[in-house]
């Protein structure tokens, strides 16, 4: 290729393997952000590609085009916890949130409903509790969910537990959640775009035990790394990008059950071109 490819990634802790990854592949061309920074870049035409949440990419295909191939999914995950207790199974739930935690709330409402018809109302805000991840969610009294005087988590009585979402999903489902989609802007992804982020997520799920050993993960990361991490955009991803555009639909997310969609290899396979992006420079400070 005859440019550095400027890649915007939704900076989440279960793309970290992917991001360090394309760090190596392409110098001073990452550009890690939150997902709307990240989704921003790719718009403004500062970036060629943006890796973004599914629910992100997969709204935004009016403008934006899924590449094929690769994506990142997984059985599990360890980041996406939801801490409930008695009101489990309740016919109702409040779950507050940062913008930040918008992709694994959504997730939340979706199968507390459908496993255990529980009606969730989501609100957002500015900041959470001290000492929670701008990721986490908060479980709230329904009553007190819509107030504007900040969360109030409900008390912990010792009989909470703690919800892995991404398997959540995959029990009711039957497929593995896609956290993240790799997107280009409509008509710009060449072939050499496809094939250098194809490239390096091959790479990666091939020396992942290489790689886990040179890198300074801790234990969760690296065990999630080696054991549950996903890289094919294969046909279990899609039947479950399916099936979640068919939720996102029903919880108002897209005003349409959008059809899973990506970017088609262009004839010649090396053209030696990447799309320009805006002489605007990304500042990473």
């Amino acid at each position: 290729m005859n440019a550095t490819l400027q890649i915007a990634v939704w900076s989440h802790p279960v793309n970290e393997p992917v991001v360090r990854a394309l760090e190596a592949a392409f110098p001073g061309g990452i550009h890690r952000r939150s997902a709307q920074e990240a989704r921003a870049l790719l718009e403004g035409g500062q970036v060629h590609v943006a890796l973004l949440p599914s629910h992100e990419a997969l709204s935004a295909q009016a403008s934006l085009e899924i590449l094929p191939a690769v994506a990142v999914s997984s059985w599990t995950n360890p980041w996406a916890t939801l801490m409930v207790g008695e009101q489990l199974g309740a016919a109702t739930m409040g779950i507050m949130h940062q913008p930040e935690g918008r992709p694994t709330a959504l997730l939340a409402a979706m199968v507390l409903k459908e496993h255990y018809r529980t009606v969730v109302a989501l609100h957002e805000r500015d900041r959470l509790p001290d000492g929670l991840s701008e990721h986490a969610l908060v479980t709230v009294p329904l009553a007190d969910a819509g107030t504007d005087t900040g969360p109030a988590p409900l008390p912990d009585t010792g009989h909470s537990v703690a919800l892995d979402l991404g398997q959540e999903w995959s029990e009711m489902a039957g497929y593995p959640f896609v956290w993240s989609l790799f997107t280009c802007r409509k008509e710009e992804a060449t072939a050499d775009l496809i094939i250098a982020v194809r490239d390096v997520l091959q790479h990666l799920d091939r020396e992942r035990v290489d790689l886990e050993r040179a890198w300074d993960l801790d234990e969760v990361a690296s065990d999630f790394f080696l054991n549950h991490l996903r890289l094919t955009l294969d046909d279990m991803a899609i039947a479950s990008l399916t099936e979640f555009c068919d939720h996102l639909y029903f919880y108002g997310v897209t005003e349409e059950v959008l059809p899973v969609q990506f970017a088609s290899l262009p004839p010649d396979p090396r053209s030696n071109t990447v799309p320009s992006a805006d002489e605007e420079e990304v500042d990473d400070e």
